[in-house]
C-alpha cells in the first residue's frame, strides 16, 4: 500500500482516506501518534474489537453486546478481554444494539437486537450471534438507535425516517427451521420529531416511560406500553423544545428523577423529569457523544468527539471536573456501567473497563494514570496494525456522514 505525505509525516493512502480533507487527514495522523502511546495502550485493559464500535449494551454476567461498523454485532467476554469470532450480521453498519430483560431467554440464553443502516434489526441470542431468529422490518431508512424494556419483551427503535417503532416479540422464540420470521411492529409513532431519533431511553424506574431526541434538538416522552404523548405538568404533552441545545441531541440517560441529555453543541444537560426545567448544564470544549450518571458516586462521566472521557462531581455545590481520562484516540460512542464499573467505547475500536471508586479517588491528579501504568510510559511499545476496512466506498462516505451529524444545525 502507497503513502501520502501530510504535515511532514507519512499516512497510509487506503480508500478511506480519498474521502478526507487535509484537515482530517492531519487529525488522523495525530490519532495514529496517540495510539502508539503505551499508557494509552493499556488504560482500562481495552478490549479490540477489530472494527469502530458504534455501540454497545452490557449482557449480564461477563458479556457485552457491541454494534461495529463492519456489519456485525459480536459479544465480547469481559472477562477474558476477547470478542467472539461468531457475530450477527446485516447488509450495512450495525449502529445500535440492546438486550432484552433477564427473564426473557431463548435456550437459556439472554436475547440481543441488533440495528444497521440495512433498515433491519435482527434478533439473536448472545450465546448463539450467528443465527437470526426473527427479522423486525418497516423502517423506511437507517436504524439509529434502540431500547429494550427492562421486563417486557418490547423493543423499541429510532430511525432517520423520523419515526419510532415498538416491537413485541413472541412469548416465547425459538430458532427457525428456515428463514426467520419477520415481524412489524405494533406502533409507530410519528410526526411529532421533525428530524432523525438518534436517542432512545426509557426511565430508570419500571419503564413506564420512554424518551426519545435527535437532530431538532427535542426530548418528548412517550408511554412505554401504548406509544402515547406522556402529559407533563399543565397537562399538554411532556417536551423539552430546542432552545437550551441548539443542535443534535445524541446521548440520553435517566436517573430517577433526573434525565441526562448530551449534544453536539458541546454541552452535557440535566433536566427535571417532572417539571422538564434545566438542572445542571456541564460546558466541555469538543461536542458531547455519550453522558452516564453514576448517582451513587455522585458524579456523571462524559465523553467527547476527540476520545476524551471527564468525570465530574455533581453532588455538591457547582459541578466540577475532578478526573479526565485520555485513552481513547477517537470518538468516545457509549458509556454505560454495572455494579462498581463502567465502561466506555470509542471509534477507535475499543471497549474498556473502569472501577468507579478508583477513578473517583485517585489521588495522583486530575488525569487518571495509575502508578502503575504511569511507569511504563517510558518504555518502548509495539503499535498494531491498522485495521482494514470492511466497508465499500459507497459505505464509507456513509460513514462519514454519520459521524459528521455531530457538526449539523
Amino acid at each position: 500500500m502507497g503513502s501520502m505525505h501530510v504535515a511532514g509525516a507519512s499516512v497510509s493512502s487506503g480508500r478511506r482516506h480519498f474521502f478526507m480533507s487535509s484537515a482530517q487527514l492531519e487529525a488522523l495522523e495525530h490519532r495514529e501518534e496517540l495510539e502508539r502511546d503505551p499508557v494509552r495502550q493499556k488504560l482500562g485493559a481495552p478490549i479490540r474489537a477489530g472494527a469502530r464500535i458504534l455501540g454497545f449494551e452490557l449482557a449480564g454476567g461477563d458479556a457485552a453486546v457491541l454494534a461495529l461498523a463492519s456489519h456485525q454485532a459480536r459479544v465480547a467476554d469481559l472477562a477474558t478481554g476477547e470478542c467472539g469470532a461468531e457475530a450477527a450480521r446485516h447488509a450495512g453498519p450495525v449502529t445500535a444494539v440492546a438486550v432484552l430483560g433477564s427473564n426473557y431467554r431463548v435456550g437459556g440464553s439472554r436475547v440481543a437486537v441488533s440495528g444497521s443502516w440495512d433498515k433491519t434489526i435482527r434478533v439473536w441470542a448472545v450465546d448463539r450471534p450467528y443465527q437470526t431468529l426473527a427479522v423486525l422490518a418497516g423502517h423506511a431508512d437507517f436504524v439509529k438507535c434502540l431500547a429494550a424494556h427492562p421486563t417486557l419483551p418490547i423493543v423499541y427503535s429510532g430511525s432517520a425516517d423520523k419515526t419510532i417503532k415498538y416491537w413485541r416479540l413472541p412469548a416465547s422464540l425459538d430458532a427457525p427451521a428456515g428463514a426467520p420470521p419477520a415481524i412489524a411492529p405494533f406502533k409507530t409513532v410519528a410526526g411529532q420529531h421533525t428530524g432523525q431519533i438518534l436517542a432512545l431511553c426509557l426511565d430508570a424506574g419500571a419503564g413506564r416511560t420512554l424518551y426519545s431526541t435527535g437532530s431538532d434538538a427535542s426530548v418528548r416522552a412517550w408511554d412505554a406500553l401504548t406509544g402515547a404523548a406522556q402529559p407533563g405538568a399543565g397537562g399538554e404533552a411532556w417536551c423539552i423544545a430546542r432552545g437550551q441545545h441548539k443542535t443534535n441531541v445524541v446521548g440520553l440517560a435517566a436517573t430517577e428523577t433526573e434525565l441526562w441529555t448530551c449534544s453536539a453543541d458541546t454541552t452535557a444537560v440535566s433536566w427535571d423529569i417532572e417539571t422538564g426545567g434545566v438542572d445542571l448544564v456541564l460546558q466541555h470544549s469538543a461536542p458531547v457523544t455519550a453522558v452516564l450518571p453514576i448517582p451513587p458516586a455522585g458524579v456523571v462521566v462524559t465523553g467527547v468527539r476527540d476520545g476524551a472521557i471527564y468525570v465530574w462531581r455533581v453532588s455538591t455545590g457547582s459541578p466540577e471536573i475532578i478526573r479526565e481520562i485520555h485513552a481513547h484516540t477517537d470518538d468516545v460512542t457509549c458509556l454505560r456501567a454495572a455494579g462498581r464499573a463502567f465502561y466506555s467505547a470509542a471509534l477507535d475500536q475499543t471497549l474498556r473497563r473502569w472501577d468507579v471508586r478508583d477513578v473517583v479517588d485517585f489521588a495522583g491528579g486530575r488525569e487518571f494514570v495509575p502508578a502503575e501504568l504511569a511507569a511504563v510510559a517510558a518504555a518502548p511499545a509495539a503499535s498494531a496494525p491498522p485495521a482494514q476496512s470492511m466497508l465499500t466506498e459507497e459505505e464509507e462516505r456513509e460513514l462519514a456522514e454519520l459521524m459528521s451529524d455531530l457538526d449539523d444545525a
